[in-house]
């Protein structure tokens, strides 16, 4: 934020996931409208026009009393307006889906857009943008579940509206908050199903900062992918500088500007062979406490060199934290006589000087490789292995879901779908959702007890088999029913854990980077871890623009009708262009 009020920017746009959960604490909160009125609110004048509906742009939510830009609202004086989708830690939930993005929308802090609540035939309006000679659209679409996205992507169910009159004349970004990186096999996005008319994709909700413009080749657009401001994770690909980007467009060129930000917590990482610093033969002619001796004095040593590379990488900013973070990720496959070796004991001594100490060393042991041709089975061992290791593997919900469809229908679950039992294993692994498995396993229960006990007459074992299979096939055909019992499940599990909250216990430093006085402070941390042809639609509609006026009482009709039109956009290619 200040960076934006120090270069004078128009505006700013977030890819999703300004919090870490749906329900932030009344501190957080407190934080975030507190720096939001402090670099957004003031008298610059706003130089650009917001062209397109606004009805259409903020009304997603029927709650949302302000379907206007909050740059537009005569009662506020916004300097820098936000522009935010949510991503999938924010996302709206509950019978009545709201987000904290509602509540600052509702504030007239924030201008919230891309939330879509009909998943099926989704229609995009964009943010129409116009200032001077240059035209601007900025299309946004929510974090929707990555399968079910996946899935709406091949039926070609979304469609990007675009102006009719002059389509070509404008520059095109799409905001997306999903899985660029393959998880499984429809367990992300792949950008050739994006439509090729796009310039900019900017990249949400993958946490690694590749905030230089990366051309697909296939589609002939830009990638953007910001990464997150923070490390929220022990994870590789964190410990690359975090920057924001100044974004300059003049008509159908642009420029970006890396900004390196001065206050992140800094984080080191670094994969250790545990073969590489102990000789395999030393196992037969050393006690297991020389081993031990001589692992811990290569660590200790490791350790300091990153210390002493913190000391010099400092930006000497005042706000930024003494302390780093790391990460020492040791592989000790062989050398099974280091499974009593007392990393807890270790790191005392670095108590004082990282900002994680209880999570600074990760141990694990990689799993045996399988034939292609053997029988699919899950890996205890490998489930052992923490997040972050296991990420590069395979995750487990991917690995749990493959078992379910390989294995024969006695080792099927009769009560439990799977899909229910995967959100709750990942609400549980991404977003620390302590009660999602329980409440997921209750909701589940009551609805198989409701069902039986209306379609059966009699107990009958082979009755109930055969109903349960009914139920099970009613909920794979009714998708959008099985995902409302779902996110009320979600729901219940976080009202249970955020009773147990204590909000007088939050971590400053995790919000804003400038404190450094606990040093348990990441104990919350998971271990895981030239341009090409355009389409346009017919129809033809007018401009009507919108200008903003200085003080009290300012400002043009709200909601003016854009330029867009409801009109089915063209099919996009799958492939690479012949």
């Amino acid at each position: 934020l200040q960076i934006a009020k120090d270069q004078n920017v128009d505006f700013i746009l977030l890819g999703g996931d300004l919090f870490h959960e749906n329900k932030p604490s009344s501190h957080v909160m407190l934080e975030c409208i507190s720096l939001l009125r402090k670099y957004c609110l003031g008298d610059k004048t706003i130089e650009f026009k917001l062209v397109s509906d606004e009805k259409i742009n903020f009304s997603s939510n029927q709650t949302n009393s302000f379907p206007w830009a909050n740059f537009k609202d005569p009662n506020l004086n916004v300097s820098i307006p936000v522009f935010s989708i949510h991503g999938n830690h924010d996302d709206p939930s509950g019978a009545n889906p709201l987000c904290p993005l509602d509540l600052l929308s509702s504030c007239g802090l924030v201008n919230y857009f891309g939330n879509v609540q009909v998943l099926e035939n989704i229609n995009i309006n964009p943010l129409l943008f116009r200032k001077g000679v240059t035209n601007l659209s900025i299309y946004g679409l929510g974090s929707i579940r990555d399968e079910r996205l996946h899935r709406i992507f091949l039926k070609n169910q979304i469609n990007l509206l675009r102006p009719t009159n002059t389509p070509d004349d404008w520059f095109n970004i799409f905001v997306i908050h999903q899985n660029r990186v393959a998880h499984g096999p429809k367990n992300y996005i792949p950008e050739q199903f994006l439509h090729e008319f796009l310039d900019i994709i900017i990249w949400g909700h993958e946490h690694d900062c590749r905030i230089t413009p990366e051309f697909n080749t296939v589609q002939n657009f830009y990638v953007i992918q910001p990464g997150s401001s923070i490390a929220t994770s022990l994870s590789e690909g964190e410990q690359l500088q975090k920057h924001v980007g100044i974004l300059k467009i003049y008509k159908k060129t642009f420029k970006l500007e890396k900004v390196p930000l001065q206050t992140v917590r800094q984080f080191y990482f670094v994969d250790i062979q545990l073969s590489d610093v102990i000789d395999e033969k030393l196992l037969t002619t050393l006690a297991i406490t020389k081993l031990e001796q001589k692992l811990d004095k290569f660590l200790t040593e490791k350790i300091n060199e990153l210390l002493d590379q913190a000391r010099l990488e400092h930006t000497g900013h005042p706000k930024q934290p003494i302390k780093p973070l790391i990460r020492l990720r040791i592989d000790y496959t062989g050398f099974d006589l280091f499974d009593s070796f007392n990393d807890l004991r270790f790191v005392q001594k670095f108590a004082d000087k990282v900002a994680n100490p209880r999570t600074m060393i990760n141990l694990y042991k990689k799993r045996e490789a399988q034939s292609k041709s053997s029988e699919i089975k899950l890996d205890p061992e490998a489930i052992k292995i923490s997040n972050d290791s296991l990420q590069q593997v395979q995750r487990v919900e991917d690995s749990v879901l493959t078992y379910f469809q390989s294995t024969d229908e006695t080792n099927q679950m009769r009560v439990l779908g799977e899909t229910a039992m995967l959100t709750a294993l990942t609400e549980y692994i991404d977003k620390d959702e302590i009660y999602a498995l329980n409440k997921m396993v209750e909701a589940e229960m009551t609805i198989a007890k409701d069902f039986l006990t209306k379609s059966l007459l009699a107990e009958d074992v082979e009755l109930i088999e055969e109903e349960l299979r009914r139920l099970k096939k009613i909920k794979t055909d009714n998708d959008d029913e099985q995902q409302k019992q779902i996110k009320d499940a979600i729901m219940k599990a976080k009202n249970e854990r955020l009773k147990e909250d204590d909000d007088d216990n939050d971590d400053p430093s995790m919000i804003l980077g400038d404190d450094d006085g606990d040093d348990n402070a990441d104990d919350d941390f998971d271990d895981s871890e030239s341009k090409k042809k355009k389409r346009t639609l017919s129809g033809d509609s007018s401009i009507s623009s919108s200008t903003r006026g200085r003080g009290r009482g300012r400002g043009s009709g709200r909601g003016s009708r854009g330029d867009t039109t409801q009109t089915k956009a063209a099919p996009r290619s799958r492939g690479r262009k012949k």
